[in-house]
Order: C-alpha cells, then structure tokens, then sequence
C-alpha cells in the first residue's frame, strides 16, 4: 500500500510520531506544508526559506542540528518534502499552481491513500486530484475552533473537504474530539475512528542527560483567549502569598488579536518572567526539564499538545476539566484536574501540587519511557483506516 501523508508545519510534533508508525508498513511519502511563517514553529528550525522551489527535501533547508534531531523519524520512509508556499495568502493562483506541482510529483509512484493531518486554504488546490485515490483519510485536531480564533479561512477548507464525493475517513486524537465531530457534522458521523495519543519522544533527543534541578511553574505554547492565561494570573496572587519565592514562566508568541492583561506581571515581577517569541527546541525542552510542573488553565480544549510534550518529559500537568484532558490526566496520579474559569480553585490545585514537593510524586506516575511502543498501538488503527 502507498500512503500519502500530507501535513502542516503546525502539527510536526505529532506527525513525526505518526510517520515513525506508518513507515514500517506501508511505502510512505510525506509531505510537509510549509509557509514563510512557519520557518521557526513547533519542532521545526529552518536556516533559510527557499525561494523558486515547490518541493525541497529536508536536509535543503533545515538547520544541522534540526535535521539530525529528525533524520530518524525521516529514515525508512519513500520520501520526505517540505511543500514550499512562498504567498502569504492563503489561497491564490500561487497556491494553486504549487499544488499541481505536488501533483505532478505524487502521481508518479500511484498512491492508494492520501491522509491529509489537517488541513488549511492551501490544500484546496489538491481538491481536485482527490478522485485519483482509492481513499481520503482526514486527521481533525479542533473540530469546532477554539474561542477567539473562529474565521473563514478554517470555515471555509472544511466545507471543501468534508463534502468533497470521495471515499472519506475522519481520524481523532480523543474521544472528546470525535463525538464533538459526529455532534456538529451529523452526515460524516459514521466515518470515524480514534487514534490513540501518547507522549511526545521529540524533545528528549534534545534535552540534557542529567537530572535538572526543579525551578518553576511553567505555562507555554500559543498565547491565546482560550487557554486560560487570565485565570492564571488572577490564581497566582494567592500562590505566591503561600510561597513568596515561587516562579512562574509564561513562554510563547501571541495569537494575532489577543489582548493579555499585564497588570498581574508588573505587579509580581520577581516571580513572573513572560517569554513573548518563540521559543526553540532546546530552550523549551531546558523550560520544561526545570519546571516542577505545566499549568494548561484552558478554557476550552480538544487534545493537547502541550500536555502530550509534556509528558514525553515526565513532568506532570495541572489542567482544567474540559475537552480531552480527563482522558490523559488521571486525577492527583499522574497530574492534577481543577475547574474551568474558576481562579480560586486553580489557585488551589497549584498550591497542593507544590507542598511538600507533590509534583515529584505526580511525576513518578507518568509513562514515557517506551514513547514508540506507545504510539505503535495505532498502526491496526490507521491501516484500518485505509483499508475500509
């Protein structure tokens, strides 16, 4: 069976887990989406955005020490492209004109299967060469969009692809995730499956082999309305009158839009520390190695990436009680779960996390050390899903 997997930048850290799954049995080229502001996001660290190139494969354009972290993930696959869309606009003739490119390459080798892991505007182009495969499979990471990032331009792909006439599977990376699907898309809602999630292995090719001392509480990941960080701030006060000395590092970029209030962090600025930019692989995993714990005070959420990378590391999270947080999070075992838009008892939760060092007890209880083997659960999965 020959699979086309086509992804975005965005979802690299879960994809490359995936990739090391589907390598081993099937003929896999992948393909990854790749924007001029996509250059330095989630795993990925480029030296240069190529210019006059469609496809490049990855030792081109990515940085030596990035291409080494991911050459194992890439090894024993068909192929491996960065699909370069140098148009800042979504969709374009540009955009159109790249995807008869990648047309013109995949079509070559007769593919069975092309498995989009989400998609945006400028997969539409490969809308039409849909027909050639004998089954689409469509990975949906939000089913319906976070608070405060709702727009056309996700609106209006999905309706393209879900109701393109081709045979079609929807792939989940939660229960909460599915039926929130089978909920806003009743005519789809017997094409589904649910992959199994597991920790991140990525970031422990990169981080120190020493065990790092524990230093602070850490928030990161995309700064935005739904992920609670205004709950954090107004439950912090109360922390920090029971550990004066405590620290909280608040690490990410900003999502176009949205307004953080920094009231609480000039007021606190021996203990808060905000990290606006990105923040590069070896950075983060150094955050994350000496953090006692993550906070994800989410307002709303489907799966989380944060949490699963956060774990690959074992270090425990404290979460909300919403989306697909209780299916990973075993209460006060492996991390801790605490309302919704509620401070006080995020406060709360917090505070019981850090006496006598409770973290390190959460951080016992947490499974990452066979990450392959755990994501391996997916291949009757997938293949499955490809076959039906």
């Amino acid at each position: 069976m020959t699979v086309v997997y086509y992804m975005q930048v965005a979802f690299l850290d879960v994809s490359i887990e995936l990739v090391n799954v589907l390598k081993k049995h099937v003929q896999l080229h992948v393909l990854i989406e790749l924007t001029p502001h996509g250059k330095n996001m989630t795993i990925l660290e480029i030296d240069r955005f190529p210019e006059g190139k469609t496809m490049v494969k990855p030792e081109e354009i990515l940085t030596k020490q990035s291409y080494e972290n991911l050459k194992t993930y890439f090894d024993g696959t068909a192929s491996v492209h960065f699909v370069i869309h140098p148009h800042r606009t979504g969709f374009s003739y540009s955009t159109l004109q790249v995807s008869f490119n990648v047309w013109k390459f995949v079509r070559q080798f007769k593919p069975d299967i092309i498995h989009f892991e989400t998609f945006s505007l400028r997969a539409i182009g490969m809308l039409f060469f849909l027909k050639a495969f004998k089954n689409v499979c469509i990975t949906i990471h939000d089913p319906v969009p976070h608070t405060g990032e709702d727009s056309w331009k996700v609106s209006l792909p999905r309706t393209f692809f879900f109701n393109m006439p081709v045979k079609k599977k929807y792939l989940f990376y939660s229960r909460f995730a599915r039926k929130q699907f089978e909920e806003h898309y009743k005519k789809h809602n017997k094409q589904t499956e649910v992959l199994q999630m597991s920790p991140y292995g990525y970031l422990k090719k990169v981080v120190k082999k020493e065990e790092a001392a524990k230093k602070h509480i850490l928030f990161f990941g995309r700064l935005s309305s739904y992920k609670g960080i205004d709950d954090l701030l107004a439950a912090m006060p109360d922390v920090f009158r029971e550990f004066p000395n405590e620290k909280l590092i608040i690490a990410g970029k900003r999502h176009p839009g949205f307004d953080l209030d920094e009231s609480t962090i000039n007021a606190y600025t021996h203990n808060i520390t905000l990290m606006e930019k990105h923040i590069p692989n070896d950075e983060l995993a150094h955050l994350i190695q000496e953090a006692k714990f993550i906070v994800c005070p989410y307002k709303d959420a489907t799966q989380s990436g944060v949490l699963m990378t956060a774990f690959g590391l074992n270090t425990p999270v404290i979460a909300t009680n919403v989306g697909s947080f209780p299916e990973f999070i075993d209460h006060n075992v492996n991390g801790l779960l605490v309302p919704p838009n509620d401070p006080v008892k995020l406060a709360e939760g917090i505070r019981f996390a850090l006496r006598n060092d409770h973290y390190k007890t959460l951080a016992e209880n947490i499974n990452s050390n066979k990450v392959e083997d755990l994501w391996n659960r997916n291949t009757e999965i997938l293949l499955r899903a490809y076959a039906s």
